[in-house]
């Protein structure tokens, strides 16, 4: 073997070997970053992330058509002033609104105490699939010493008010975290069995 031959065996050997674990890392980093980016199917509410902001809700079969025709007619069988509560909408494409519920808010300090719920919800279509996203959540809390309610941003994120510094829901919290989340699931799953004809509202429909 000369000289020259055995230059570029050398150079080619090295080349491969630098670049393999360059392949490797990043491949491991695609496939992080895949996982990082799966969708949410339920609300949660955690101290990192906060209120999980949307979720998207598989309907097999049903063309985005469908879904927003659904959904309006939900809107309007299950808010008092639907006309009111629509704040916006684009045909076949998305609709947005806006809703209250009475003591959803609670919290417990030697006695339990609850807020008024606001919320802004978009519901937005693809054939196949719609993503109920929450855009507002206030409560309807008391502010200083007049006793003057406002409508004031409900943040769980990073919130010391809900989360201890490691995480833990505070006590007085508890309940708070698992009915706020549970009030969003609950309000989803109304409007996928309304989809699938499965709540009273929609087979009210069928005469």
């Amino acid at each position: 073997m000369n000289a020259k031959t055995y230059l570029l065996g050398a150079i080619l050997a090295t080349f491969i070997f630098t670049i393999m674990p360059a392949q490797d890392s990043s491949s491991i980093q695609n496939s992080l970053s895949s996982q990082n980016q799966q969708v949410a199917t339920q609300f949660t509410i955690t101290k990192n992330n906060g209120l999980t902001e949307f979720i998207v809700v598989n309907c097999k079969e049903k063309a985005k058509e469908d879904l927003y025709q659904k959904t309006t007619e939900w809107i309007n069988k299950t808010y008092n002033k639907p006309g009111e509560v629509i704040k916006a909408s684009v045909y076949n494409n998305y609709i947005r609104f806006q809703g209250v519920s009475k003591d959803k808010y609670c919290w417990t300090n030697l006695m339990s105490f609850c807020n008024d719920i606001r919320y802004e919800i978009e519901v937005s279509f693809k054939d196949g699939k719609y993503k109920f996203e929450i855009l507002e959540l206030e409560h309807y809390a008391v502010t200083g010493a007049s006793g003057h309610r406002v409508w004031s941003k409900v943040n769980y994120k990073d919130s010391w008010t809900h989360f201890k510094k490691d995480g833990e829901v505070r006590k007085m919290y508890v309940d708070n975290i698992k009915n706020i989340a549970g009030y969003f699931n609950n309000l989803n799953n109304d409007l996928y069995d309304y989809i699938y004809n499965q709540n009273e509202a929609a087979k009210q429909n069928d005469w």
